[in-house]
């Protein structure tokens, strides 16, 4: 207690030293909570552009980064002057400054981006398969927004279940024509950027599971998983019925079209059908009878078929009506894009759709299902 009013000098260092503790204490407690407070920084959303160079060869690339949930991103990477060529990122991750972002397999290949946001730049590492790049973007907007939604669509053949994914374009037509894919494994990287692109052209999307590569003669999977997707699309409402197509890769194409009757699809697009014999090919004539207008397409670099003559026996089956059309790419892969290589000068040349792949698809969009 104080004497007369005055406190004693031991008493006051002893004040002092736990005032000091105490400051020390309340440092020590907001280290340890991790607020320094400084502001934590929005996430880098925005149009970003910039020029990605491999070995002397340069193509611009846009980036459109959006906010879709609290701290997720999601994402397009595009290449203008290459024209289909949007790949969408649903699995954007980002840690201040690191950005980083996927696509494997299918086009324009393997693709790994990472990199730092410095303010409005993002400048990091691009890779193409083995092939490296630094880049430098910019962000010169906000972000366009998506074309098209993505709905679960629950689909049930027999005691299966699988949730299907359409993709349905924002626009304001109030029912859409709809394209049913079916891809195989061998390909199903690329189903999610082809179902967008078709988004893109007006055209809604159901993109299901993968076909196996290789089915069965007695396999009735794939009859039934498109039976199922015709019946779903029936009862929605933003789905023109009596528009309804059909895109199936490889094998599982073979028992569809058995049944193409039951459902009748308004066209359909045959991918890389492999026929090894004039007998196998017969089942297609039944496209020909029921006047289903059907555009084939082959690529000459698909290791899983034999393009020409497969092409050829097709051709012969399904006939020249009207609608009919069978194609064959020569020298393009399995995603229908001429492989990037190195030429004598050693410049690189970056993948791109084979010539008239694009403008062929498109031109039957219009005239069998859009018009």
């Amino acid at each position: 207690m104080p004497v007369n009013g005055f406190v004693s000098f031991p008493r006051l260092l002893s004040w002092a030293a736990q005032g000091r503790a105490l400051a020390v204490g309340c440092l020590l407690l907001t280290a340890c909570s991790g607020k320094s407070g400084k502001p934590a920084l929005p996430l880098p959303t925005g149009h970003f552009e910039g020029p990605v160079t491999i070995q002397g060869t340069e193509l611009r690339a846009a980036l459109d980064l959006r906010e879709v949930a609290p701290g997720k991103l999601q994402a397009e990477l595009s290449f203008p002057a290459v024209p289909g060529m949007e790949v969408p990122l649903n699995e954007v991750h980002y840690t201040e400054p690191q950005l980083h972002f996927e696509q494997q397999g299918g086009f324009p290949g393997h693709v790994t981006v990472n990199a730092i946001r410095e303010g409005d730049f993002l400048r990091g590492s691009f890779l193409l398969d083995s092939l490296r790049a630094e880049f430098v973007w910019v962000r010169r907007g906000p972000a366009a927004p998506r074309q098209y939604q993505e709905q679960a669509v629950r689909l049930q053949a027999g005691n299966q279940r699988q949730i299907a994914t359409l993709y349905l374009p924002e626009d304001t037509v109030a029912r859409h024509p709809v394209m049913v894919v079916l891809p195989d494994s061998v390909t199903s990287a690329v189903g999610p950027a082809r179902a967008a692109w078709l988004a893109r052209q007006g055209v809604a999307s159901l993109l299901l599971a993968p076909a196996a590569s290789k089915n069965a003669p007695t396999d009735s999977s794939a009859r039934q998983w498109v039976e199922a997707a015709f019946s779903a699309l029936r009862t929605t409402p933003t789905i023109d019925t009596a528009r309804v197509a059909l895109w199936v890769r490889g094998t599982a194409a073979t028992q569809v079209v058995k049944s193409v009757a039951r459902p009748r699809p308004v066209g359909i697009i045959l991918e890389a059908v492999p026929l090894a014999s004039a007998a196998e090919a017969q089942a297609y004539k039944a496209l020909s009878r029921q006047r289903i207008p059907t555009l084939a397409l082959y690529a000459g670099a698909d290791d899983a078929v034999d393009a020409r003559q497969s092409a050829r026996r097709l051709r012969n089956a399904i006939g020249y009506g009207r609608g009919n059309a069978v194609q064959v790419y020569l020298k393009a892969n399995a995603y229908f894009l001429l492989p990037g290589s190195t030429n004598t000068a050693g410049l690189w040349s970056w993948p791109y759709f084979a010539p008239g792949y694009v403008q062929d698809v498109e031109q039957w969009l219009q005239q069998r299902l859009i018009k």
